[in-house]
């Protein structure tokens, strides 16, 4: 029996095979996805809506965004181009970064990290306590992508240097 039978089957819903296909298959995926037919897969799952399903989620903790502002967050649009700051993580990474403007800062010191000096990187945002998200990476010269710097345990120091 293909999927679209169970479901209908147990929901006495239809759905086609081909929605349940773009549901599953990136390149055929459709650019929304109505409320029916996500309410009718949620109950073939066992929950009586999509929102019931989506509330079962993040009681399991599994919510996997946030939105938070750190207490102590720089952001780039308040730097000034030349403004130098210092970063640092676990387990005993240093950076000290030059602000260039436009969101892109220079390394110009850095200690046991990966990054090297003269390294340029975007970035939006940084904090102690958060992860440093480096974006548009260039690593001696070539465009490396992305680059995070405490990953796990956040920004051990973020400050602007006097």
């Amino acid at each position: 029996m293909q999927v679209a039978g169970l479901v209908e089957s147990k929901t006495h819903e239809h759905i086609s095979d081909s929605t349940i296909k773009r549901l599953w298959k990136p390149a055929l995926a459709y650019k929304t996805v109505s409320e029916r037919t996500l309410n009718v897969i949620s109950s073939f799952l066992g929950y009586s809506s999509f929102r019931a399903f989506c509330d079962s989620l993040a009681g399991l903790g599994l919510d996997d965004s946030e939105m938070s502002r750190a207490p102590s967050a720089i952001f780039s649009g308040d730097l000034t181009k030349g403004d130098i700051l210092e970063i640092a993580w676990l387990p005993d990474r240093e950076c000290t970064l030059k602000y260039l403007g436009d969101l892109k800062f220079e390394v110009i010191k850095e200690k046991n990290a990966s990054i090297s000096e003269g390294d340029t990187f975007l970035c939006a945002s940084l904090a102690q306590g958060r992860p440093l998200y480096a974006d548009n990476l260039y690593h001696k010269g070539e465009l490396i992508g992305s680059y995070v710097m405490g990953k796990q345990h956040g920004l051990t120091k973020a400050v602007v240097a006097c």
